[in-house]
């Protein structure tokens, strides 16, 4: 594991006064060697909706990544109650934006900061981020140019998420020498159910950086009072580093007091087995709100299997997922997937630019009707159902395309339908 030194340098603005802290940190490290400097962590966008965050600190969650802008037109919906929720249970923060390089990196920039700025995040003990998964994974400029504006507004250097894969795509020497630091996404268990826990060191080259802050090792993790499916992340530091990844007074950085119990299963006690309609059972155990088993199985009875049948179903894209569709998983973009025919792809499904896609969408693969490229895009919105986005576009619900859940019942805000 590399020592707290360099994961504290690296990803800050730098200040004279914490060199002498560097020294005394370093000559404490040599006198209780094997000390370990590192948390687990998760990372959250409006698919997690309010969680309850005190939850997640009794199943040893530290700190929470939370997405509060993409691009230039889009705000988390939940980013106000996911941050006052995690602040009260006293896990650390960072706040990432996801970059769409339709727009400049200008314009990208000033959404996230002017959020930031409304939130009060700045000074406050909160790490930016730039979430790179874009149609361009190349585009380092642009990259590096949001960075620096970021650094500027925050007083501090932002980290920079993105994949393995993406990393070997390009150069990235100008924005790891610039000491903005990474944090990684890659998951060698692949998509099977994962846990809060410590993952250990990156199995992945980094080059350029020598290290990672950070490590996403799944997007699968089960955590307390969040989900299911949560993205779950390792950072290689303590309080103290976290602090200053912020460049803030470490009093900014509340640690939670509350051990990880020996069990986060508590026994659940229900009389009945619920009557309702199977698919709106289902689609609550997708949103987390039956937990995971052997809770779930208990508060679903005896329909648990008739549950869970709709609900693999649509996680796994249905039965023709294997034959005519892709379900997205985190960290895919169109390129990375079919590098020489993303394009067709886009088409079949009415993708255009930014070309954005989301984790478990189902992409048509196959088929001979085509979708124009100038198909008319609309961003779900909080309280909206298809009839209801339907009846304000003025077209019928069966035309609209892109939810991914690849049930027209359950839509997320913030994800982009096209009709």
């Amino acid at each position: 594991m590399t020592n707290i030194i360099n994961h504290a340098r690296h990803g800050r603005v730098s200040r004279g006064p914490f060199r002498l802290l560097f020294a005394i940190i370093a000559a404490m490290s040599m006198l209780v060697p094997g000390a370990a400097y590192a948390d687990v962590g998760f990372d959250a966008a409006s698919y997690q909706g309010c969680y309850n965050a005190q939850a997640a600190v009794q199943d040893g969650a530290r700190f929470s990544f939370i997405k509060i802008t993409q691009g230039n037109y889009y705000r988390n919906p939940y980013r106000d109650c996911q941050f006052k929720a995690s602040r009260n249970a006293g896990l650390r923060l960072g706040a990432y934006g996801f970059a769409d390089t339709a727009v400049s990196p200008q314009a990208d920039a000033a959404l996230f900061n002017s959020e930031a700025d409304r939130m009060g995040l700045i000074g406050a003990g909160v790490i930016p981020v730039l979430d790179w998964e874009p149609q361009q994974p190349g585009n380092v400029a642009w990259a590096k140019t949001w960075l620096d504006i970021v650094a500027a507004h925050w007083g501090t250097k932002p980290l920079i998420y993105m994949s393995a894969n993406t990393i070997r795509l390009a150069d990235w020497t100008p924005v790891s020498s610039a000491d903005y630091g990474l944090w990684v996404a890659g998951y060698p268990r692949g998509y099977s159910g994962d846990t809060l826990r410590n993952p250990g060191s990156v199995p992945y080259s980094v080059s350029p950086w020598k290290f990672a802050a950070a490590w996403q090792y799944s997007s699968s993790g089960a955590v307390a009072g969040v989900g299911s499916a949560v993205d779950v992340d390792w950072f290689y530091g303590d309080a103290g580093t976290w602090a200053k990844y912020a460049n803030a007074p470490v009093s900014t950085i509340v640690k939670p007091a509350v051990k990880k119990p020996t069990s986060t299963v508590k026994p659940v006690h229900t009389a009945t087995t619920p009557t309702g309609n199977a698919n709106a059972l289902a689609t609550a155990v997708i949103q987390g709100l039956y937990g995971n088993n052997p809770q779930r199985q208990k508060l679903l009875g005896k329909r648990y299997s008739e549950v869970m049948a709709i609900v693999n179903r649509r996680l796994s894209g249905g039965t023709r997922s294997a034959s005519g569709y892709y379900v997205v998983r985190s960290g895919d973009y169109l390129s990375k997937i079919w590098p020489n025919n993303w394009r067709t792809i886009a088409s079949l499904n009415g993708l255009h630019s930014p070309y954005t896609i989301y984790v478990g969408q189902r992409l048509r693969t196959t088929g001979t009707t085509r979708i124009s490229y100038s198909a008319r895009r609309y961003t779900v919105r909080a309280g909206d159902t298809l009839s209801s986005i339907a009846g304000r576009l003025g077209v019928s619900a069966g035309s609209i395309r892109g939810y991914r859940s690849g049930n027209p019942n359950l839509i997320y805000p913030g994800e982009t339908l096209t009709y």
